[in-house]
């Protein structure tokens, strides 16, 4: 893995030492070399504002960077910009996707309550995902609530495991998750194991050897080494997910590390948000994870020959309706699908409420839509709040958000930074302190557009949503109000930064 990219590496080396050397040589073949640069770095620019269906932002963030940086920026472009929706994916990936989902809508129908509440419905007319009753949720704050969960979930499966995460780190919580993996693999329960190709580029074989030795099977979804690099570079699945013998799920904003039980020098405290599903609507967190399957595996799968046959079918997605009686709506998409059925959904839910919007994102670069939305339920009197981190793990990304203070403060809303010594990695809405949204998805132009992300809604004030709301207080409590004077007395360097950053924002 790392020998390829040390070689992509010394490949942009050598070519940029030929340019300069050809500048430094030949007067007549640098300026050939620079009129060349320069078309085509205007014929790329053409393309993505002619034939481009991205949004404006993201066309004028990449025409900069290509016009500032004549070749490297069309190269750049060309690995990670391009059109996700006009990759060709396999035709038996395509094929068994649309059958696997055409039976899942088609089975949907008599578990469909959304009809009960118009926000759900308008969710389900616009993205075909329907709400589902019949359901427990608990709300798992931390790392110290949700991976003791999840292990005890594991360690009494019967019949398969489905886990998926961006990142998979290879630590002391990592490796009791895979070894109880590897524990339920040698009891003849079927464990299936996906990573993102690059959220776990730096996993070592090594890791997994030992879970598939016991059976498990474990594939990495559009892995960075592949020669359709420039095809997926830039996309990646994003969710994080762990389905028990399909009627126990969990998702939200934790990854696998020790990082997310703040063990680790770099922030005191990492606040992050998980939920447990007990009930018929983990059918669609399956879903989901059955899809992603498909793309890793190239439909060459064994899971597939299994969901043809009725009583294995029954077996990955039951029907059994718990007791605790909560409705409950997945929704989730990725940058080749024609809507983004996973903003659409929650600016849905932003746009229905009525007293008060709070929101809690890690990285907070919306789009225009998005922000428009915001803004406008804040001038119109609701109370709305952004919770973000006080400081950032990652330089640029800190920087885009704090760049969007301002419209936020001009419009009335609210916005909390978190203590400077940690971090908070939560991915919650909370709307009107009745439903809210808990997932994988950052209030952000990437999860909105560039990764594969999944978000579930709550509805109706179950204990679950009241957990959040309690979660969302003492987050307001430990974090430091952000003030238009105190924001607008910031350095200069840091009006530098914000500003290049929010112009990069769209393509980060």
């Amino acid at each position: 893995m790392r020998e390829k990219i040390v070689q992509l590496f010394t490949l942009i080396i050598v070519v940029s030492l030929v340019y300069f050397s050809i500048r430094f040589y030949s007067n007549q073949l640098s300026i050939v070399f620079t009129y060349l640069a320069g078309a085509i770095s205007v014929l790329v620019v053409l393309n993505l504002l002619l034939f481009d269906s991205r949004g404006t932002n993201s066309k004028v963030a990449w025409s900069a960077v290509i016009l500032a940086f004549p070749l490297a920026g069309a190269f750049v472009y060309a690995v990670f910009g391009r059109d996700p929706r006009r990759r060709l994916l396999p035709k038996q990936v395509v094929s068994e996707t649309i059958k696997f989902i055409t039976t899942m809508r088609h089975l949907g129908k008599e578990f469909d309550i959304s009809d009960q509440l118009s926000e759900a419905k308008n969710i389900r007319n616009m993205t075909g995902f329907e709400a589902i009753g019949g359901n427990k949720v608990d709300v798992l704050t931390n790392g110290e609530e949700t991976f003791p969960a999840i292990l005890e979930a594991i360690r009494h499966a019967e019949h398969h495991i489905h886990i998926q995460y961006y990142i998979f780190r290879d630590d002391e919580i990592s490796t009791q998750i895979r070894d109880a993996l590897i524990e339920r693999a040698k009891a003849n329960v079927h464990v299936r194991f996906l990573v993102d190709g690059l959220g776990c580029s730096s996993l070592p074989a090594s890791f997994l050897k030992p879970l598939r030795e016991a059976g498990g099977e474990a594939y990495a979804f559009d892995s960075i080494v592949s020669p359709w690099l420039t095809r997926t570079a830039n996309l990646r699945n994003h969710r994080k997910m762990v389905v028990v013998d399909g009627h126990t799920g969990f998702t939200g904003g934790l990854n696998v590390g020790e990082e997310y039980l703040s063990n680790t020098p770099h922030f005191k405290i990492w606040r992050d948000t998980h939920i447990r599903v007990e009930g018929p609507a983990v059918r669609q967190l399956q879903e989901a994870f059955v899809t992603d399957w498909i793309h890793a595996t190239g439909a060459k799968t064994s899971l597939l020959d299994e969901l043809k046959e009725p009583f294995r079918f029954g077996l990955y997605f039951p029907s059994r309706a718990h007791e605790a009686d909560q409705m409950v709506q997945t929704v989730y998409g990725g940058p080749y699908n024609e809507e983004r059925d996973v903003r659409d959904a929650m600016l849905e839910m932003i746009q229905s409420a009525e007293k008060s919007i709070w929101i809690a994102s890690p990285y907070f670069v919306p789009d225009d839509e998005a922000l428009a939305a915001i803004r406008v339920a804040a001038r119109s009197g609701k109370d709305v709040r952004v919770i973000v981190p006080g400081k950032g793990d990652r330089s640029i990304s800190f920087y885009g958000t704090n760049s969007y203070f301002q419209d936020l403060l001009s419009a009335g809303v609210k916005v909390f930074a978190y203590r400077n010594d940690s971090f908070i990695h939560a991915k919650v809405l909370l709307i009107d302190n009745v439903h809210a949204i808990v997932g994988t998805a950052n209030f952000d132009v990437r999860s909105f557009r560039l990764n594969h992300e999944l978000m579930t809604f709550l509805y109706n004030r179950t204990p679950a949503v009241e957990k959040i709301e309690i979660d969302f207080l003492q987050d307001f409590a430990e974090s430091v109000p952000v003030s238009r004077e105190r924001y607008e007395h910031r350095t200069f360097l840091k009006r530098i930064g914000e500003s290049l950053a929010r112009l990069l924002s769209p393509i980060l």
